[in-house]
């Protein structure tokens, strides 16, 4: 291994622990306004149409995708309809007191790789910070899975959802009228 890309990984591999302190820092920090919120395992019983009416609300914001599959998704743990990836999407949702604040999905895109496929808060309990708690579970799961870098696109107009990534550490790698791509770290 030359000099040169030593240096490289050596940079590469402070980057990620620097990421993951962070995320450490504000996963203790805590956002103080989800006291008793808790984030588990999507139910399909308890759930699913919470989150589908969610998902269908929100759809423009969600998806780029007019026709996408939300169901088949949600149902098959599958971040598209290649069965090579069934059971690949994990899904948490954030509740209290039977109440389903929002959601968050999420998969192993390649080794080393994450993506946050959806980020989903319920229109009447924005503003409380529900979305960097969903968002914070996910980025530990997956940094604890061995994910060095953690992809997500949004709208350029979804001005709140890019407060929360930019919140969260994640920086802006490319833009275009349609879509912003997000990268962590």
């Amino acid at each position: 291994m030359t000099k040169k890309n030593w240096w490289r990984k050596a940079a590469g591999l402070i980057g990620v622990v620097a990421g993951a302190l962070i995320l450490v820092l504000l996963v203790g920090r805590g956002s103080g306004s989800s006291e008793g919120a808790t984030v588990s395992e999507m139910n399909d019983a308890r759930d699913l149409a919470q989150i589908l009416s969610l998902f269908e609300r929100n759809r423009y914001w969600l998806t780029a995708t007019p026709n996408f599959p939300a169901e088949f998704s949600f149902r098959t743990r599958s971040p598209n309809e290649y069965p090579a990836y069934r059971g690949a999407l994990t899904v948490k949702v954030l509740r209290d007191n039977g109440n389903l604040f929002g959601f968050v999905s999420y998969y192993m895109k390649a080794p080393g790789e994450g993506y946050i496929l959806f980020l989903g808060v319920d229109e009447k309990y924005r503003g409380k910070r529900y979305a960097d708690q969903l968002m914070l579970h996910a980025m530990e799961d997956l940094i604890g899975r061995g994910v060095r870098r953690i992809e997500l696109i949004t709208r350029p107009t979804n001005i709140a959802a890019q407060k929360v990534y930019r919140r969260l550490g994640f920086r802006e790698v490319w833009r275009d009228h349609m879509f912003v791509d997000f990268e962590y770290p």
